[in-house]
Parts: structure tokens; C-alpha cells; sequence
């Protein structure tokens, strides 16, 4: 049958094609059509009624744009749309009976892994109860649940996901996402993959075979792909000497599959990072690690159940700069139950260890977590399931908050924020290094731009903490404060942005004609693949600039919703990314990163999804 899949795609959706792989090797033609924000409503619903598919999944991953894919919905019903309707992806599977509820215009949603289940479904539409996994609204209008879906035991036998056309690229490289395995072992407090997998059952981790991923690099590679994006939540064995023994089978696999110079990206918790791991994944081709700080406080890595240390944190920062891999990170600044005294142990982590592009952000609440349970127990839970909410327990933090969210607003949040343009620096000088050559006068102003960056947002942090413990004397005196240090903050997002404009555009420029250009270098332009590279200069293409460099780029804040009207108001911000594998109806960061579409006016409560709760790719999707 014809069957119509539709998903955000900022960056190569692995979520959705894992998804469209499936159906097509079991005989079903796929449309996949591209829903990044609402302004595509009226299309993408045109098309859905105009195309006579039998079966419509809708991959609803992210809490800030699940209004959207309702009213998404509901437009398809309007234009007469008569099939089946599944809804996948995170936050569907965390809200069933009420999406089925709220929204009439959806059938039924998937939860769990959505290969076998929605391939399953795509056979037996006639027969609802026999698909597991599926929650589905009957004849009589009542929602049924019926028994879990088991996950894919062997990943290896999944079909590989079909490939953008032609793919991104960045310095003229094209560059693909990839999985070498799902999920993740460890239970931080405000992480949905730990939700996700234990409402799903199952396994929490499971690995594919260096043959199976060295055959799929392989063939990508033979295509044009030079850069691989690996997506797992973490891409590490935890022990040392298994994970030495998976990386030097990789590097043999490849070897005989005469896969030649690569470079990758990779996510990691600081304990992880091992000198002789990340000596040997540099030399097969590793360049860039999202590293999970997430604090630099004691107690909120504590209260964030990290399982990690300060001490692993900075360890971690000594490890990856010494290797010289391009490395970002990201600071939960606050969380619910965060003190001055916390937020303060942040800034000064920022300020000891400035080396590396970062962002930083407010801890959010997304179902099923540990984090949203311990609230909701302590009454502490705003909003509704379309958007929680909190305020701190603490008044000066939740002050601070306040005054901090509306002053680096701009510098977190948007297509071209200070941070991400960092982070854009670093990545993108990275691989002129690794592909072509950098001269050292370069390396040199692109470290001391992010040490600069990173210095001048702790300087203006420190500056709102102090006022902030000082307290003010009234209302009209915290606003005057907050305008001032906005004006201060935005003076200096001018400034240093135009730096790293410079810096983007003669990193661009060298790939392009470099001066004393590596063998590399000049295979890479006889294969005429420099010349893409033209276009880069132009501007970051949305599907790739959004993500990569910055991977879990902050998100924009989600206004408390109206009880009365679950989807009726429209959110304060269009965003959105699907990131990794299945049921988007099943997916996958952004992020990297969802990549918000432009910033929103300061909301009394305005809530700010850290990257890794929002981020972090995971192959059921997750938040």
C-alpha cells in the first residue's frame, strides 16, 4: 500500500527513515514529507488528502511542536482525508489516551520501536487489536491498549534507512548520520530515555556488530560521505578494554572495506572519556564529541542524577583538548531545586575550563521521568501534558532565572545565537584541519574567540548573580537592571558574532582554495567535491548548520498551556528536529539539535529545555 510518513527534517531524519526503510523492504511505496514548522501545515495537509495513502504516520516527538501535529491533523480530516492516522514518536507514546482523547482526527499511536510495529500495522488495519504496541480508539469511541511491542532484538537485521539526496555537506563534504547502537544505561533524573525505555520494556542497550556498521560506512562512503554523525545517546561500552577491542575491529572492518580518511562525531558522558579510547578513535577519524557535563556543581550533579563527578567532569575537558578533538558541552545552569550557591559553582566551572564552545540552560520536565514524578509528588507540577512547568523552589534562583533567561535569550536561542555560532567556529575549523590544512595563526584566534566568548558570558552571569543576591528595592528596580545587563549582553552579541562571521567565512574560504593544500585536499577538489562548498559560503543551509556544530542548541521557552484548550493556542515558538530512529511514529536534537526558528517574547515562567532532555538522539525518540 501507499503509506505517508511525515517528520521534521532539519538534518538527515534517521528516526522516519529507519521507519520508511522498513515499510519499503516489506513492499510498501513511502512518501516522506517534511514538517519543520507550522508555516508548513497547509502544504504538508494537501498533500496527506491528496495522496491516497491507505496509512499517515506522524512522527510527534517534541512537546513543543505536538500542537502543531494536531492541528496538522485535524486540517488533513478537514480536506477529507479518510485513512488510517498513527501518531509516534515520544511524546505520543507518554500520552496516548489523552492525545486519542483531545485529538479526533488521530486513530491510534504506536508505542515502542516502530519498525516491525508499524510495518505490522500497515498489515493488519483491519485488525486494530492484534498490533502490538498500538493504543487505538475503537467503533464504540473507547481507547484500548493493547500488549507491548517487543524491540528489534538484533539491529543488525534492520533495513538500512534510505539516505537524503543528494546529502548535506559541510566544507564541500557530505556528511550522514548513523547508528552503531540504542539506548542508554545510566538514570539521570531528567532524561526520557531511561522513561522511554522502561515503559517500553526490554532491553535498555543494545549494540550492532562492527561489520554491520562498517558495511553501512562503507557503502555511504562509496556514495560521497566523508563526515558520519553517529546519533546513539552514547556511544561507549562501559569497559575499558571491550570498548579498546570494538574500536580496533571497526578500524579492521573499515580497512577492508578500503573505507579511506573519515571523520566522525560521537556523544559521551565525562567518565567515558578514557586517554588511550579517545587516543584511538582520533586516529580513526574522530574529531568532534558532545561531552555531557550538564554542572559543575557537586549537588546538581547529584540532583540530576548524573553519576559523575566535578573531578570526571574537568578530567574529561584535559583528555579531549589535549587530543585536540573539537568538543562542546552543555551546563544545566539551573533546576528545580537549584541554589545561588549552585548556579554560582556553574559560572565558575565556566570560567575555569573556557576552552570549548558551550550553552547553558534551565533543567525542563518532560513525561515519565524521575524528575517530572518527584514534582508531581510535591505539587510543584504547572502546566498540563501539552507543557510543564516550575518554578524554582528557591525565590533568589527563581529571580535569578527571571532576570538571566531575558538577558542571554538572544545568545542561546535562534538560527545564528552567539553559542551556536561558537560552536559553528570550532566544528567547521575542525574539519579544515582534519580534511585539508589550518595554519596555526588561525587555530590560535579560533580557541582564543571561545575562550573570549566563554569569559564574556561568565562575566555577565556573575554580574546577575550578584544583583540578584543583593536583591533590588522594587519591580521597577529589577527591570532597569534587566535592561541594562540586556543591552550589555546584546552589545556584545554584535560584537563577538561579527568575529565569528569572520572567522566562519575564512575557514570556508581556505577549504576552499587552500594555501598549501594536504593529498587529502586535493583529491577532495579533483573529486569536485570542493565546489559545494560555494553554496556553504552563502549561508548554513537550515538542514545542516541547525544541528550539528551545536547539536543540542537550547530551545526556546513553551507557554503554560490552557487547560480548557489543549491545542487550540498556538506555541510561542516554531521548532523542532527529528533526530534518530524509530517510531517517529517513532523517531531523534534537534539538536542538535531541535533548531528553534526565531526567539520568543519572556514569558512569566518561561521554561528552557536543557539539550540533553531535549536533544539527545535516541532511537525510540525521546525529549
Amino acid at each position: 500500500m501507499l503509506i505517508v510518513l511525515v517528520g521534521a527534517e532539519f538534518e538527515e531524519n534517521l528516526a522516519v527513515r529507519y521507519l520508511r526503510g522498513a515499510l519499503e523492504r516489506a513492499g510498501h511505496a513511502v512518501t516522506q514529507l517534511v514538517f519543520n514548522e507550522a508555516g508548513d501545515t497547509e502544504r504538508v495537509a494537501r498533500l496527506v488528502a491528496d495522496s491516497g495513502a491507505a496509512l499517515v504516520g506522524l512522527s510527534i516527538v517534541f512537546t513543543s511542536r505536538a500542537r502543531q501535529f494536531a492541528r496538522l491533523a485535524e486540517r488533513v480530516r478537514q480536506l477529507g482525508y479518510r485513512g488510517h492516522i498513527v501518531a509516534g514518536g515520544h511524546f505520543a507514546a507518554f500520552h496516548p489516551a489523552q492525545l486519542l482523547t483531545d485529538v479526533a482526527a488521530i486513530d491510534s499511536v504506536a508505542i515502542g520501536e516502530g519498525e516491525d510495529l508499524l510495518t505490522e500495522l500497515a498489515a493488519r488495519l483491519s485488525d486494530l487489536a492484534s498490533v502490538r504496541g498500538l493504543v487505538f480508539r475503537d467503533a464504540g469511541g473507547l481507547v484500548r491498549t493493547n500488549p507491548p511491542a517487543q524491540k528489534p532484538p538484533e539491529l543488525d537485521r534492520l533495513a538500512y534507512p534510505p539516505r537524503k539526496q543528494p546529502l548535506d555537506t559541510y566544507l564541500g563534504l557530505p556528511i550522514t548520520n548513523l547508528l552503531s547502537s540504542r539506548g542508554c544505561g545510566y538514570s539521570c533524573t531528567f532524561c526520557s530515555i531511561v522513561a522511554w525505555h522502561r515503559l517500553c520494556g526490554g532491553e535498555r542497550v543494545r549494540m550492532r556488530g562492527c561489520a554491520s556498521v562498517a558495511e553501512e560506512m562503507a557503502d555511504l562512503y562509496r556514495s560521497g560521505a566523508r563526515i558520519f554523525n553517529f546519533h546513539d545517546d552514547n556511544f561507549f561500552l562501559p569497559e575499558r578494554d571491550a570498548m579498546l577491542e570494538r574500536i580496533d575491529k571497526l578500524r579492521r572492518e573499515l580497512a577492508q572495506r578500503d573505507v579511506g580518511r573519515i571523520a566522525f562525531a560521537i556523544k559521551a558522558r565525562p567518565d567515558a572519556v578514557d586517554e588511550d579510547v579517545f587516543s584511538a578513535l582520533t586516529e580513526l577519524g574522530l574529531f568532534r564529541v558532545f561531552l555531557g557535563i550538564e554542572a559543575g556543581s557537586p549537588r546538581a550533579l547529584q540532583q540530576l542524577g548524573r553519576q559523575q563527578t566535578v573531578e570526571q567532569n574537568e578530567r574529561a575537558l584535559e583528555i579531549v583538548n589535549r587530543l585536540d578533538v573539537h568538543t562542546a558541552f552543555n551546563l544545566l545552569l539551573f533546576n528545580p531545586d537549584s541554589t545561588l550557591d549552585d548556579v554560582a559553582d556553574n559560572v565558575r566551572f565556566l570560567r575555569k575550563h573556557p576552552d570549548n564552545p558551550m550553552n547553558f540552560c534551565r533543567t525542563e520536565i518532560y513525561a515519565g521521568t524521575p524528575l517530572e514524578k518527584k514534582l508531581r509528588r510535591e505539587n510543584r507540577l504547572l502546566g498540563d501534558y501539552w507543557g510543564y512547568d516550575y518554578r524554582i523552589a528557591d525565590p533568589l534562583s527563581e529571580t535569578a532565572f527571571q532576570i538571566i533567561y531575558a538577558a542571554f535569550r538572544d545568545r542561546n536561542y535562534g538560527e545564528a545565537c552567539l553559542h551556536h555560532l561558537t560552536m559553528q567556529v570550532d566544528y567547521e575549523h575542525q574539519l579544515l584541519a582534519q580534511f585539508f590544512d589550518t595554519r596555526a595563526d588561525l587555530r590560535r584566534r579560533v580557541k582564543r574567540f571561545i575562550v573570549a566568548v566563554n569569559r564574556n558570558t561568565a562575566d555577565h552571569l556573575e554580574a546577575a548573580l550578584d544583583a540578584g543576591a543583593r536583591g533590588f528595592a522594587d519591580a521597577a528596580a529589577q527591570q532597569s537592571f534587566v535592561r541594562e545587563l540586556t543591552l550589555g549582553v546584546a552589545v556584545d552579541n554584535r560584537r563577538l558574532g561579527a568575529e565569528a562571521t569572520s572567522l566562519i567565512d575564512e575557514i570556508r574560504a581556505r577549504a576552499l582554495r587552500p594555501e598549501v593544500p594536504s593529498q587529502w585536499g586535493r583529491a577532495v577538489r579533483a573529486m569536485g567535491i570542493a565546489a559545494s562548498v560555494t553554496l556553504a559560503a552563502t549561508g548554513c543551509k537550515k538542514s545542516v548548520g541547525e544541528s550539528h556544530p551545536s547539536e543540542m542548541v537550547a530551545q526556546p521557552p513553551t507557554m503554560p498551556i490552557d487547560a480548557a484548550s489543549p491545542y487550540a493556542s498556538p506555541p510561542p515558538v516554531d521548532s523542532g528536529k527529528s533526530d534518530v530512529a524509530p517510531l517517529d511514529a517513532a523517531q531523534p536534537n534537534q539538536p542538535a539539535a531541535p533548531r528553534p526558528k526565531r526567539p520568543v517574547p519572556i514569558a512569566p515562567r518561561p521554561p528552557h529545555p536543557s539539550h540533553y532532555n531535549e536533544m539527545v538522539a535516541e532511537p525510540p525518540d525521546k525529549e
